[in-house]
């Protein structure tokens, strides 16, 4: 594993890369898309049609949607891990995720836009394509499990009322289940 080594043999080399120069491309016909479109780096897993680790940016883009569709992240479980951190500016999905701060969302954890996010996304017609310009965020997508460092735990920065951000969204499962029970 290249998370496993002592030195480095061959032609694996440490390099610097300009962010601002990577080039979003995709088409965002209806809702958001998988964040595979936005890596930069990928280190193949052992198994066909996985990623030992992907490295993928959120940079400034377009965000151009058909109407009465969903810009943020919708709500999602994943088959891999997510670490998320915030370089600079802001992100679309969490108000309150701030410059340094940083997420981690292992293997099927459900997570997704906050009340605050969700709520303005819904409102939304998405009649016009937006320019998304207020920050730029990260994602190490893994199949690997990560687990948090004690340091990490005990840190009087760790925000232990992450999950209060969804409190105030509805629950429209259940009154979906109630029509169609009608």
């Amino acid at each position: 594993s290249p998370f496993n080594v002592v030195a480095w043999h061959g032609n694996y080399l440490p390099f610097k890369y300009d962010l601002s120069k990577f080039c979003a491309v995709n088409s965002v016909t209806y809702d958001h898309i998988d964040p595979s479109i936005y890596t930069v780096m990928t280190c193949v897993g052992d198994e066909a049609g996985t990623a030992l680790c992907d490295f993928v940016i959120f940079p400034p883009r377009w965000m151009s949607t058909d109407p009465d569709t969903f810009r943020p992240p919708w709500f999602h479980r994943n088959t891999m891990t997510e670490f998320m951190g915030l370089l600079w500016g802001g992100y679309d999905a969490k108000k309150a995720f701030l410059p340094g701060g940083a997420s981690l969302h292992s293997c099927m954890t459900p997570h997704g836009p906050d009340a605050v996010s969700y709520d303005k996304a819904v409102a939304d017609p998405c009649e016009q394509p937006t320019y998304f310009s207020s920050g730029l965020a990260f994602m190490f997508e893994t199949s690997c499990m990560l687990r948090l460092s004690e340091f990490a735990l005990n840190n009087k920065c760790l925000d232990a009322e992450y999950g209060a951000c969804w409190n105030n969204l509805p629950n429209r499962f259940n009154e979906a289940i109630k029509e169609q029970d009608e």
